[in-house]
């Protein structure tokens, strides 16, 4: 229950380019941040983002885990998020590592979609950086009830206690641009407080 109740959240925000298998590198800071972009930063976690000035900002998730981002093209989001790794797992905390939470997640969003009646397709996994902490990034496609196909990647990282989501939806005509503005967007990404302080929260399964 705990585990399904986690990735909701993430999903709020995480739900409300790349086949290489080299692994990719986003430096915590940027090699110069892009002219005009706006700063937003999470109170509740401390992750901090630059994003393109004529991006819209959403309302804050619930609990003030995160916030979504609604580029210009239409029908695309990009959505930032924190949450806490309470779930029982094989870490030396007793908590998922980030591979449990990467095939979780996997599980989780097919059975979601599927229950849309929604077949997804999964690009292969990638192992990257964001901001100095190990990171995954899972994608995958789909097509909608309008006949629109969608692309999604999903970035995250997993400390001993808590962890970052970065959820990307678009249009797969539009997958290019948009990418190329994010990966700018993760170059100045901050991780806020440190995920792996350990709390004395006992992890649940």
């Amino acid at each position: 229950m705990w585990l399904r109740m986690i990735f909701i959240s993430l999903l709020l925000t995480i739900g409300l380019v790349l086949h290489t298998t080299s692994p990719l590198s986003f430096s915590a800071q940027a090699a110069g941040e892009e002219a005009g972009w706006k700063l937003y930063t999470n109170a509740r976690f401390g992750f901090s983002v630059r994003y393109p000035d004529d991006w819209r900002l959403g309302n804050p998730m619930p609990d003030g885990a995160g916030v979504m981002f609604h580029p210009t093209l239409e029908q695309s989001l990009v959505a930032l998020s924190g949450h806490m790794n309470i779930v029982e797992g094989k870490s030396q905390d007793g908590r998922q590592t980030l591979e449990e939470f990467a095939l979780a997640h996997r599980r989780i969003m097919t059975e979601l979609y599927s229950k849309r009646s929604i077949t997804v397709t999964w690009r292969q996994d990638r192992d990257l950086s964001l901001a100095g902490y190990p990171a995954k990034e899972l994608s995958f496609s789909y097509v909608d009830d309008k006949q629109t196909e969608f692309i999604e990647h999903h970035f995250f990282t997993l400390g001993r206690n808590e962890g970052r989501g970065i959820r990307v939806k678009v249009p797969r005509s539009g997958e290019g641009e948009i990418m190329l503005k994010v990966k700018k967007m993760m170059e100045t990404y901050q991780p806020g407080r440190d995920q792996n302080a350990v709390s004395p929260m006992v992890p649940k399964s």
